[in-house]
């Protein structure tokens, strides 16, 4: 065999694998069309040669490098010891196409490109073939690493996919010490780095990568690794630091250095959270020993997103009280009208009133600026990715030096604990204020309550509604919770003071009023009609308003129509939006508010309604705070409109027992408007908040729970999610079916301990938990 004196193309093989892999590799290497190559094939001293019958080809070159040698150490003598201007470096195993070299040459030869990639098999498992090299096209200078590098995505920095020119390798190599054993991914982003051109061939040139097929690696080993890697890219970043210095586009190379960076801590988190848990306090102090607490976050939240419950799990819990409070920062996802807003809005007045310094920080666009209290400041977070997000939190809280963050998004994002532990790496701990019924997961058919279970840790405090929220979140393990009423509404606070209470609709029409959203799902406004409807039948002279919004599932329109179809169009007028002025006269004009809410957490309309004299007749509500022990409120069971039109036509036939509902609504909305709110906050935030505010659960609190959880299991409604049909063996209602099932399932799963909590103290309610559990199941 002619053997030529230059090699164009030196193939790279670290000898430190099975002889079988090893051989695989370097005949595809000596197979290949391109005549001029070489195979370098470096062995750590004392370890198996190459086949006799290989290593008598002139076109393979041994090399032998000490004993203790690692991998990288191999490679990199290989590199130094390489003849062709190109090198390309294969694991132990890897074979590749008979024409692989001459291409490769070919594009580097024809575009002057100092790396040349190429597309692996579309066939390899995702997370072993990433990014394909061959998308990105022919690049220049800065654009190599944009392009190669994105930010915030994984980096794929495979030294094997790219035919490199060998000064180039060689000069990455050489900026870190020989007898320092770096990742040599850190190698390839230097190369990215110092590269001035760049091309590729979108053939595939791998036929085999058996290497990638190895069983992974134990968790240990894995996390171990991972450690390595990060010193590796902290050992490099005085380097690119420097360079970037010298750049005139300096973006592209630090934005891709922190993405390396950043994907290298996010292998170690998915490490720590796979160990024994035994071993995760010791691997979580090894972590935060060597990676700064916000990079952890911010990695976590990008690249390793199923480790936040362990970086919880073993974070530390930021208590409050810990320091005095100056500075607080209350977050909701946009300022509206709405309730959400409403409570926030009144709490900043609260707060600026008692000298605390007041941030409002928007998660989407959209906000009512005008709504803004004077006194406090208004940012919208503008990022376009979650890690942007969260580091601009993070710079939120310390620009503004905030204590203590108030989030209203705890049941309406899944992405709040993201921004809880930004705010911890900042000194701020966090509150979490939740808006409605712990059972309002269950009832939406989602697994939030498991997000909430495994996250909850991650709050200094949680505020929710009621004594009954206390109880089901104490009882699932979830020790810092308090219950706290909501402020007066912006509306109510507007108003003037409480007319006292109304005269009895002696001899005229019956005047019945709702104002809100107009929201189906939870609000339940058709059911506003139903009951109209079944005054109709009763001989009841009456007219409904219904006030508010469209909303996503339900209309003026739509509402106008059932009216119709219920033969009450004359007797129902859904009016659209009222605000202030307009609104208080609808109320002042009405006689009875009506509610039929199938789930709230605390409507700000009952107090509302109630200060103005109104009487309330509404569907049960029991864990409400609101209508405990208030005389000016009628219940009746749930999605019963006969129930609800019996009661209303009671009233009204009534016109001393409507007097004094009237006299007990107004004494109740001054009752729900006289906590000393200020003083309130300025507990909570000192943590020094009355037990009162804490109590211990009961078995009558456990009884409760189970069963308005076999309400709501009975009752959800899970939005449909339609999934592309990729079997013709399952048909989408099969689908379906095994979506909802899987999502039952882990419902209850999490609301297992809860259950035997109760029944283990009162085994007579086993028959209402195993209820539970069924419908669940069957979700």
């Amino acid at each position: 065999m002619t053997t030529p004196t230059t090699p164009l193309v030196s193939f790279i093989i670290a000898v430190d694998a099975a002889a079988d892999a090893v051989d695989r590799s370097i005949r595809s290497c000596l197979a290949q069309s391109l005549a001029q190559i070489e195979v370098v094939c470096v062995l750590a001293d004392g370890s198996d040669s190459v086949a006799a019958d290989l290593s008598s080809d002139e076109r393979v070159v041994i090399i032998i490098e000490p004993s203790d040698s690692a991998h990288t150490q191999l490679r990199r003598a290989g590199v130094g010891a390489a003849k062709a201007p190109y090198v390309l470096l294969l694991e132990p195993g890897d074979a590749v196409q008979r024409g692989t070299a001459l291409r490769l040459h070919r594009r580097a030869e024809e575009t002057g490109a100092e790396l040349v990639g190429f597309a692996l098999d579309a066939t390899e498992p995702r997370r072993h073939r990433g990014k394909r090299s061959a998308d990105a096209g022919h690049l220049h200078g800065a654009d190599i690493l944009r392009a190669l590098v994105p930010r915030d995505t994984a980096a794929e920095l495979d030294i094997s996919r790219h035919l490199f020119q060998t000064r180039l390798l060689r000069q990455a190599y050489a900026a870190t010490a020989p007898d320092h054993l770096v990742d040599e991914r850190a190698t390839v982003l230097l190369a990215y780095a110092s590269a001035a051109s760049y091309a590729a061939v979108s053939t595939v040139e791998h036929v085999d990568r058996a290497s990638h097929s190895t069983v992974e690696a134990a968790p240990e080993r894995r996390f171990e690794r991972a450690l390595h890697g990060i010193t590796s890219f902290q050992a490099v970043e005085a380097i690119i630091r420097e360079r970037a210095r010298h750049s005139s586009d300096p973006e592209p190379l630090l934005d891709g250095y922190s993405t390396a960076y950043l994907t290298v801590i996010g292998e170690a988190l998915d490490a720590f959270a796979a160990l024994p848990e035994e071993m995760r306090a010791r691997g979580y102090e090894e972590l935060r020993a060597c990676v700064a607490d916000f990079d952890l976050i911010s990695s976590a939240v990008t690249f390793a997103p199923d480790a936040i419950p362990a970086v919880i799990a073993h974070g530390e819990r930021l208590e409050l009280g810990r320091t005095p409070v100056r500075s607080v920062l209350l977050t909701t996802n946009v300022l509206t009208t709405g309730g959400v807003s409403g409570v926030l809005l009144t709490q900043a007045r609260f707060l600026i009133e008692a000298g605390y310094r007041v941030t409002i920080v928007t998660h989407r666009a959209g906000s009512a600026e005008s709504l803004v209290p004077e006194g406090a400041t208004l940012v919208q977070l503008s990022g376009t990715s979650r890690r942007q997000r969260v580091t601009q939190w993070a710079q939120l809280c310390r620009r503004f030096d905030v204590d203590v963050v108030v989030d209203h998004r705890i049941l309406y994002s899944r992405d709040w604990p993201s921004f809880a532990l930004a705010a911890r790496t900042a000194g701020a701990a966090t509150i979490g204020w939740v808006h409605n019924f712990a059972g309002r997961p269950t009832y939406n058919g989602n697994d939030l309550q498991s997000l909430l279970q495994t996250h909850l840790q991650a709050l200094a405090h949680l505020v929710v509604l009621s004594p009954l929220d206390v109880a089901f979140w104490k009882l699932r393990g979830i020790r810092h919770v308090s219950h706290l009423p909501n402020p007066p509404s912006p509306f109510l606070l507007a108003a003037e003071g409480a007319r006292g209470e109304k005269p009895a609709p002696i001899g005229r029409r019956l005047e019945l009023v709702w104002w809100g959203r107009l929201e189906e799902h939870t609000k339940k406004v058709t059911q506003l009609v139903e009951v109209a409807s079944a005054l109709q039948r009763l001989g009841v002279d009456f007219r409904l308003r219904i006030v508010g919004p469209d909303w996503a599932d339900m209309s003026a329109d739509r509402l106008r129509a059932l009216a119709a179809a219920r033969g009450v169009a004359e007797r129902v007028e859904a009016t659209g939006p009222q605000h202030g002025a307009d609104l208080l006269e609808v109320i002042d004009s009405s006689d009875v508010f009506v509610n039929t809410s199938i789930i709230e957490g605390y409507p700000l309309t009952l107090p509302e309604a109630q200060s103005r004299g109104l009487p309330v007749a509404m569907y049960d509500l029991p864990w409400l705070s609101l209508i405990q022990g208030n005389a000016g409120v009628i219940t009746t069971p749930q999605q019963d409109p006969e129930a609800l039109a019996g009661a209303i036509a009671d009233l009204a036939a009534d016109p001393a027992r409507y007097e004094s509902m009237s006299r007990a609504s107004v004494a109740a909305a001054a009752d729900a408007t006289s906590h000393d709110f200020a003083q309130l906050y300025q507990q909570l935030l000192r943590g020094e908040l009355p037990t009162d505010h804490s109590p211990e659960p009961t078995l009558e609190d456990g009884r409760k729970v189970l069963e308005l959880l076999v309400f709501f299991a009975e009752r959800s409604t899970p939005p449909p999610r339609p999934v592309p049909d990729r079997s013709p063996t399952i048909t989408p209602a099969l689908r379906t079916q095994s979506r909802t099932l899987a999502l039952g399932s882990r419902i209850e799963r999490r609301l297992a301990p809860l259950g035997r909590r109760v029944i283990d103290a009162a085994p007579w309610l086993r028959p209402a938990a195993t209820k539970v559990k069924r419908m669940l199941l069957r979700r």
